[in-house]
């Protein structure tokens, strides 16, 4: 059992990390995989799979918020979650062959590229893929607004498998890659956070489970981060309507730099 002191400190970063996540259409690995391995002194590999545990908590008290709000466009969100789980399940036992510290410097450069296209968004990193066939999706929310959408099943199951091959691998849930693929497609960024947050509920269970099985999870933490990121997770999505899209970007940008900026340099000490 870790120390009190330590339990209330993951209780506290838990909620503020899952808070800012749902707000941003993530879950939170991003966040807390550096907390686990920088702050708590987790191995790469467990805090990977700690933190797809814990994003768990945080993206089913987010997806209840969401569902309620229905904003969740459910076709883009199937077409998401099935390229997803496979490419989850393939990240989670790619880590028990690659060293601790090439997992540091490969988050470091996906988040730190992220963190480009949200600040610059006609830097081309997530390419959308507009051949092939495709189907109009309508969602209608809970604010009386009606939004149409074009899916095209390529871009989706293209990306689907890259972010949850990076969750798995990485953990950070995949919504730092599935909200740019939303957005880059045309759906506007609220609709794509909750779309996201619901897919990355289904991915982080399969990487999570894959990583249990593997003995990648600190049950102590996972635990304690849980608790707080099912109150933040609420909070935040329930805040994110209210949110300004442009400052909503723009602050979720600037984050993963900062994140990106301090795995990077932990990699290489």
């Amino acid at each position: 059992m870790i120390p009190l002191t330590l339990a209330f400190a993951a209780i506290t970063l838990a909620l503020i990390t899952a808070f800012v996540a749902a707000l941003a259409g993530v879950g939170g690995g991003f966040l807390y995989v550096p907390i686990l391995t920088l702050i708590f002194g987790l191995a790469p590999a467990d805090a990977v799979g700690t933190s797809l545990v814990v994003i768990i908590f945080t993206t089913l008290a987010a997806s209840v918020s969401y569902l309620r709000q229905g904003r969740i466009f459910f076709r883009s969100a199937v077409l998401l979650i099935i390229p997803g789980m496979t490419g989850a399940m393939i990240g989670a036992y790619a880590t028990t062959v690659v060293p601790g510290a090439f997992i540091g410097i490969l988050f470091s450069l996906i988040v730190g590229f992220l963190s480009i296209k949200l600040l610059f968004p006609s830097f081309p990193l997530i390419l959308p893929v507009t051949s092939g066939p495709s189907y109009e999706e309508i969602c209608n929310d809970c604010f009386s607004r009606s939004v149409r959408h074009r899916i095209f099943y390529l871009h989706y199951l293209a990306w689907g498998f890259v972010s949850g091959l990076a969750s798995g691998m990485i953990g950070i849930g995949g919504g730092v890659i599935n909200v740019p693929a939303l957005v880059t497609a045309g759906m506007p960024v609220h609709f794509a956070t909750a779309t996201s947050t619901l897919v990355v509920l289904f991915t982080s269970v399969t990487g999570g489970g894959i990583h249990a099985f593997l003995g990648h999870v600190a049950v102590n933490y996972a635990m304690f981060f849980s608790t707080g990121a099912l109150i933040g997770g609420y909070m935040g999505a329930h805040l994110a309507p209210r949110a300004p899209e442009r400052i909503l970007r723009a602050g979720t940008g600037l984050l993963f730099a900062g994140v990106a900026l301090a795995m990077g340099i932990s990699s290489f000490l």
